[in-house]
């Protein structure tokens, strides 16, 4: 999982991250934040996990941890593989993701 690439979002606020090979791309849909589009630093296991159930993703600003499991982003019926918290500054965000391969 940790070199997987993935397709997230959240809703309450909406937002949506995209992580594809070395880059991660975050959109806030605010009018006074544009897109973020980063350099991945670090993909690492979670630590005190299982192989495969938790990944770390670190760029400059943002940290994504993505958990494997069921996820209902609450506001369709549409049930997605992963979990993740987002964590960019004081922001802490949790959505659903989907692997993209």
């Amino acid at each position: 999982m940790a070199a997987s690439d993935f397709s997230c979002g959240g809703t309450e606020p909406f937002w949506d991250l995209t992580i594809k090979g070395s880059t991660v791309t975050y959109n806030a849909f605010l009018a006074d934040e544009s897109i973020k589009v980063e350099k991945i630093i670090s993909r690492t296991q979670a630590a005190g996990t299982q192989e495969d159930t938790a990944v770390v993703i670190k760029s400059e600003t943002l940290t994504s941890t993505i958990l494997a499991g069921e996820c209902n982003d609450g506001m369709s019926d549409n049930i997605y593989s992963h979990r993740i918290v987002l964590t960019s500054g004081d922001s802490v965000l949790t959505g659903c993701c989907n692997q993209v391969k």
